[in-house]
């Protein structure tokens, strides 16, 4: 239960109050604490109960673990055969799982694509670290290695590759771009990425305001947990070079975002997309975060399908020429 006040513990058990002088070092020591906590904790949320696999939906499904070339944390992630030969790769937003794509995995292969959908390192059922610092090189290099273990497998590595990312992943599949020797078809990025990752931070430790204790919701404490939290984050997240340079990237991007949501609103990710002139963007009206495929679910449906497939449909001469020679 939060404390009105701070206190310490008498001999007896029982609470006293801490002189007036004390409480302002006291909410300030606790404020940053609770942030570097909470800070660990967006890249190592706590482990989640298993959730439901494509096979509740009747899928076929193929269960494969890779490990990371980086630092050899095991990944772990479905294959959802579809006609081909073309791949999507789906990555999940922070502290969730792959379980949160079902709609999406369910979707792709029905439009006949292959899809690939793997857990985030430190979630689901993939391995987890105790890393402090250079967490966005980390994920990105995870990513990296996906999308190599895509192309050399025997039933996915004959057409395009796609990467459908959602939230702090939309980061992670721009970022990725630039450290691939192998073309990506298209990035769709949905609920982000944000133009400000600092202020972004900021942002959504204010939405976690009315859970923190009762004397670091406002005030000193409430501004001392803000500045700790988007600081700390920003440190073990290092990211370098944002938004990065794509302009000899020849990856198709669209961006989508919630017409309601309040965790990245459309005004932050448009700093983003205004980088690259040549991509499509749309705000689903009735969306918040990560949920346009059910809020707007027909738009949806043909803006991203059509999209995939217009990127689908026109591959990059160098890779057609590697497949036909592996052919």
């Amino acid at each position: 239960m939060p404390a009105t006040a701070p206190t310490d513990r008498q001999p007896g058990g029982s609470a006293r109050r801490l002189p007036g002088p004390l409480r302002v070092p006291y909410a300030v020591l606790s404020a940053v604490g609770l942030a570097a906590r909470h800070a660990f904790e967006l890249y190592h949320p706590p482990t989640a109960k298993p959730g439901r696999t494509p096979r509740n939906k009747g899928l076929p499904l193929r269960e494969f673990v890779l490990t990371t070339s980086r630092d050899r944390i095991p990944l772990h992630g479905w294959v959802v055969p579809g006609q081909g030969p073309h791949t999507v790769v789906l990555c999940h937003g922070m502290g969730r799982t792959k379980s949160s794509t079902l709609g999406h995995i369910e979707l792709l292969h029905r439009a006949g694509w292959h899809v690939v959908a793997y857990d985030l390192r430190n979630h689901g059922e993939s391995g987890r670290d105790r890393r402090r610092l250079r967490m966005a090189d980390r994920f990105t290099g995870d990513l990296a290695d996906v999308l190599r273990w895509v192309r050399a497998d025997p039933e996915l590595g004959g057409g395009e590759i796609a990467v459908y990312a959602f939230s702090f992943s939309t980061w992670v599949a721009l970022s990725v771009l630039k450290r691939l020797d192998d073309r990506v078809a298209a990035v769709v990025c949905d609920s982000g990425p944000m133009a400000d990752i600092g202020a972004g931070l900021a942002h959504y430790a204010g939405l976690r305001r009315s859970t923190l204790p009762e004397q670091l919701r406002e005030g000193l404490g409430f501004a001392v947990y803000r500045a700790g939290f988007s600081a700390i984050c920003g440190r073990m997240l290092a990211a370098p070079d944002w938004p990065p340079d794509l302009g000899r990237v020849p990856t198709r991007l669209m961006f989508v975002a919630g017409g309601q949501d309040p965790v990245v609103p459309e005004s932050r990710i448009a700093p983003v997309a205004d980088r690259y002139p040549d991509a499509e963007r749309w705000t689903a009206p009735n969306a918040m975060h990560m949920n346009a495929i059910r809020f707007d679910r027909e738009e949806y449906r043909e803006r991203l399908l059509g999209f995939l497939a217009r990127s689908f449909a026109t591959p990059d001469p160098e890779h057609r020429r590697r497949t036909a020679a592996r052919g």
